[in-house]
């Protein structure tokens, strides 16, 4: 059995260039210190241990799937994260062939799961934010004058989303500030709210869509949980493989190599290893 470990005893240290062995690829120090940079958008000195940590095996479990699929013997894995994840997903496949698919009793189980909770009373609808109650009268006024929500949201609100009328998307009862939901539960469909003022301004809502409480739509649930069962089943499945490969292949990490202290997942592995 091939251990993994933070030393390597069973071979001779490489280069300090080299950070990690995986089976016969040394693991250059720069290309690491590259994928930090790209990855966080900042200089490779400023990130922690702890964040460095968990990258490094993100990149060990790249270079791991690399070596299986015997990348390194034809050519060298990207640095840049888009163009290296992409191969990567591609080599995953590959190696670790299909994930299983969720079965209809486990989607069947889980739907009537979730299907048990009851959600509350909910409502889709926008907002304008206005700075002052002259500007905020002043957008009620083309309101009632028939002028379209989302022209008039474009012309005086300073919400984020101005642009596209303020929408805030489907609000449920309980998260809005008490004076505001007040305001908003109380509105019928498409009808236009009083200026309500906060501390960031005037609102002015409109609701567009109200959903009594009750249990979730069926279809929509069922099609949600086949997505959440599917990407975790994947996930397992990679995981495992990966894992496997690791071991087979043998990574080792040279603690001494590295400018931060290594408390990642294969550090662990050592740790097992030992006992």
């Amino acid at each position: 059995m091939i251990t993994v470990g933070l030393t390597g005893a069973c071979r001779s240290k490489p280069p300090v260039n080299v950070i990690a062995t995986v089976g016969d690829h040394q693991v250059q120090i720069k290309a690491f210190q590259g994928y930090l940079a790209y990855v966080l958008e900042k200089p490779w000195q400023s990130v922690d241990g702890r964040l460095a940590s968990e990258l490094l095996d993100q990149f060990l479990d790249q270079e791991v799937i690399a070596a299986a699929a015997r990348l390194h013997k034809r050519m060298a894995i990207p640095v840049e994260p888009a163009a290296r994840s992409a191969m990567v997903r591609g080599l995953l496949d590959h190696v670790c062939g299909p994930a299983p698919t969720p079965s209809p009793v486990l989607v069947e189980s889980e739907t009537a799961r979730r299907m048990r909770h009851v959600e509350p009373e909910r409502v889709r609808v926008r907002q304008m934010l206005l700075p002052t109650r002259a500007q905020a009268l002043a957008a009620e006024k083309r309101l009632h004058a028939g002028e379209d929500f989302i022209a008039v949201s474009r012309t005086m609100s300073l919400a984020p989303n101005a642009s596209d009328g303020g929408n805030l998307g489907i609000i449920a009862r309980g998260t809005l500030p008490p004076e505001l939901e007040k305001v908003v539960f109380a509105l019928s469909p498409k009808e236009i709210s009083k200026p309500v003022r906060s501390p960031s301004g005037y609102h002015i809502f409109q609701v567009l869509e109200k959903i009594p409480a009750g249990p979730p739509d069926r279809r929509a649930t069922e099609a949600q949980v086949r997505q959440d069962l599917t990407i975790q089943l994947r996930e397992r499945h990679m995981r495992a493989c990966v894992d496997r490969m690791a071991s087979q292949l043998g990574v080792h990490v040279f603690q001494s190599h590295l400018w931060f202290h290594y408390s990642g997942r294969y550090a662990e592995e050592q740790h097992e290893a030992k006992k």
